[in-house]
C-alpha cells in the first residue's frame, strides 16, 4: 500500500503544496501486467493545514505490453493557477529533478498530464535500480505552487479557436491558391503560405522556377485518406487516426518531413509493439529513420523476447542480412546506447 505525506505552506502569495508520493515494491507493480492504473491511497498528515476534500490527488498509467511507459497525473481540487515541479527521491537523499511546469491555469477536478517515466529508468539492463530506494520503493516528490496575487477570472473569455480555425479553413477551401492530387487524384484545395510554414518539403516545391510554382498544383504519392490526415495535422496539429493507421502516417511524416507527427507516430507503434510485430516494427522504423522508435523496439527485443520472436512469422521473411546483424549485436551487446545508424 503506498502512502502519501502531505505538507502546506505558504510563502507571500503563494501557497505550497507538498507531497511525497511512496510506493513500496515498485518493481513487482511494474512487472503485474494487469496493472494499468495507480492512484493515491491514504495521506500521513504533518498537520492539519489541508481538509481532505482540498487535497490533490495523484495516479499513475501504465502503457505498453510490459508496462514500459508510466505517465504521472494529478487532480487540483479547485481552478488555480499553477507550478508544478516533479522530484526523484535517489538513495543517499539524492534528489533529481525530472519536470517543472510554469505557472498556468488549472481546472478543477480533471486529471492533468505532469510526466513520463520509462521502465528501463526504473531498472537498467545491468540489474541496477537507477530511480529506486535501498528498499525497492519509489519515491516521487510533487510540488504544487498557488498563487495569490492572480485571479483567475476567465469565464467570459473563450478558449482558442486557433487551431479549429486552421482546420476550418482547409474543410471549407476558402481563399485556397493551390491544389494537392492524392495519389488516385483526389484533390484538396490548400494554401501554399500554410504548407511552405509546415512543411520544408512542400516549401521547395513553391521556391524558385517549379512545375509546381507554374501550374499552381501539387501531386502527392499518398492515398487519398493518408493525404487527408496529413493535411489535418498541416493545419490543425491533430492526427486523430494516429492510432488507427501509424504505419502509413509515419511514412508520409518522414516523406513531408513532419518531426512532430513522427513523433506521435513512433509513439503509436511502441504501444502496439508485440512479439508478433516486433520484427516489421524494427524493419519500419529503419525504414524511415525512426531512431527512438528503433531504440524502443531493440530493447523490447532484447528485454527476454528474442527466441519467441526468432519464431515469428516476421522473422522467417526477413531477408537483410544487415538488419539481423544488428539485432544481433544489440542483443549481445552489454552496453546501453548502441549505434543505430
Amino acid at each position: 500500500m503506498s502512502t502519501v505525506n502531505y505538507t502546506t505552506r505558504t510563502e507571500g502569495q503563494t501557497k505550497i503544496n507538498t507531497l511525497i508520493w511512496t510506493v513500496p515494491n515498485f518493481i513487482n507493480l511494474l512487472e503485474n501486467k494487469s496493472t494499468r492504473e495507480f492512484r493515491t491511497e491514504k495521506y500521513n498528515d504533518k498537520n492539519n493545514a489541508v481538509s481532505m476534500d482540498g487535497r490533490f490527488q495523484l495516479k499513475m498509467q501504465f502503457l505498453g505490453r510490459s508496462n514500459e511507459i508510466i505517465e504521472i497525473y494529478y487532480l487540483a481540487p479547485n481552478a488555480v493557477f499553477l507550478k508544478s515541479i516533479l522530484t526523484i527521491c535517489l538513495k543517499r537523499f539524492e534528489e533529481r529533478s525530472i519536470i517543472i511546469k510554469e505557472y498556468h491555469t488549472v481546472q478543477a477536478n480533471k486529471w492533468q498530464y505532469l510526466a513520463t517515466l520509462y521502465k528501463r529508468d526504473i531498472a537498467s539492463f545491468d540489474g541496477r535500480d537507477i530511480f529506486l530506494l535501498s528498499d525497492g520503493s519509489l519515491r516521487l516528490k510533487f510540488q504544487f505552487m498557488m498563487t495569490n496575487d492572480i485571479k483567475i477570472q476567465r469565464a467570459n473569455v473563450p478558449e482558442t479557436q486557433l487551431s479549429s480555425d486552421f482546420e476550418n479553413l482547409l474543410n471549407i477551401s476558402l481563399f485556397s491558391d493551390v491544389t494537392m492530387k492524392s495519389a488516385e487524384g483526389i484533390e484538396f484545395k490548400v494554401h501554399k503560405a500554410v504548407l511552405a510554414s509546415r512543411s520544408a518539403v512542400l516549401k521547395a516545391h513553391f521556391e524558385h522556377n517549379t512545375t509546381e510554382c507554374q501550374t499552381n498544383i501539387v501531386e502527392s504519392p499518398l492515398e487519398s485518406e493518408v493525404l487527408r490526415e496529413v493535411l489535418m495535422f498541416i493545419y490543425s496539429d491533430k492526427a486523430p487516426r494516429v492510432d488507427e493507421i501509424p504505419e502509413r502516417l509515419l511514412a508520409a511524416a518522414d516523406y513531408y518531413q513532419l518531426s512532430r507527427l513522427k513523433g506521435l507516430c513512433e509513439e503509436a507503434l511502441h504501444k502496439k509493439l508485440t512479439v508478433e510485430n516486433a520484427i516489421e516494427t524494427f524493419q519500419l522504423a529503419d525504414l524511415h529513420s525512426a531512431r527512438t522508435l528503433k531504440q524502443l523496439t531493440l530493447e523490447f527485443i532484447k528485454d527476454g523476447q528474442a527466441e519467441l520472436i526468432t519464431k515469428t512469422e516476421g522473422w522467417a521473411k526477413v531477408q537483410s542480412v544487415d538488419l539481423i546483424k544488428r539485432i544481433y549485436e544489440y542483443i549481445m551487446t552489454d552496453e546501453v546506447e548502441t549505434d543505430l545508424k
